[in-house]
């Protein structure tokens, strides 16, 4: 063993420990416990929903009405009935008429349309020279129409072929130009006869029928017409 005197005590103090934290009310506390301040979290603005400006709605509502107004504006005018005033027509139906019934379903024959009768009356010259250019002219009236829908109010027709052919099937002529009376439109057909004969002939006519509505109009059937002619077309 030393024989050394153990060191005397040092003057320094040993640090007190600090005293735990008191409560909010002053009050100690317990041994372990810590005191956590309680806050609210801020809360977010929440932004206002943006609205449709009001002029922009009138806008819009505006620019709708327009274009209803254009598109019923651009409609094509509904055809009259005529009866049978053109298909027993000295005028327009020298070379022969048809008149057939056609039932206007729409939709995929959802929707009733009307109830139409159209007639197809053939003028020009009987006779004919053989190889040179003979014209012909085809008018598409309406007969009557009885329509079956409260929303369309008449039906029109624009021609989109119209054809002259021999009875063998041969293509002797087609549509040059057309003009629209008020009774119907008129398609003006030049056909050639290749050499002298006698031709027993018809006439096609393919067309568009458009409804017209209480607001604009709408393509609701493609007609399609084979009329023979009354008269032989005499070429020489």
């Amino acid at each position: 063993m030393s024989s050394e005197d153990p060191p005397p005590p040092s003057d320094e103090k040993t640090p007190e420990a600090a005293p735990p934290p008191a409560a909010p009310d002053g009050e100690p506390l317990e041994p372990g416990e810590e005191w956590i301040e309680e806050y609210e979290p801020e809360k977010e603005e929440t932004k206002p929903r943006k609205r449709m400006p009001h002029r922009l709605g009138i806008i819009v509502a505006v620019a709708i009405v327009l274009i209803l107004v254009i598109w019923t504006l651009l409609s094509p005018q509904v055809l009259p009935e005529s009866g049978e005033t053109y298909l027993d027509s000295g005028t327009y139906a020298n070379l022969g008429s048809y008149d057939g019934a056609l039932d206007i379903w729409w939709l995929f024959n959802l929707v009733h349309v009307a109830n139409t009768t159209w007639g197809v009356s053939v003028s020009g010259d009987q006779n004919v020279s053989a190889g040179q250019p003979a014209t012909f002219h085809v008018l598409v009236t309406k007969v009557d129409e009885v329509m079956k829908n409260p929303w369309f109010v008449g039906t029109s027709v624009n021609l989109k072929k119209v054809e002259l052919y021999t009875e063998d099937g041969v293509q002797v002529g087609s549509m040059v130009s057309e003009s629209s009376e008020p009774f119907g439109p008129i398609a003006e057909l030049e056909a050639t006869f290749d050499s002298p004969g006698t031709y027993e002939c018809h006439v096609y006519v393919e067309m568009t029928i458009y409804g017209k509505m209480i607001v604009g109009y709408l393509p609701v059937k493609v007609l399609r017409i084979t009329a023979d002619l009354d008269v032989s077309i005499i070429a020489s």
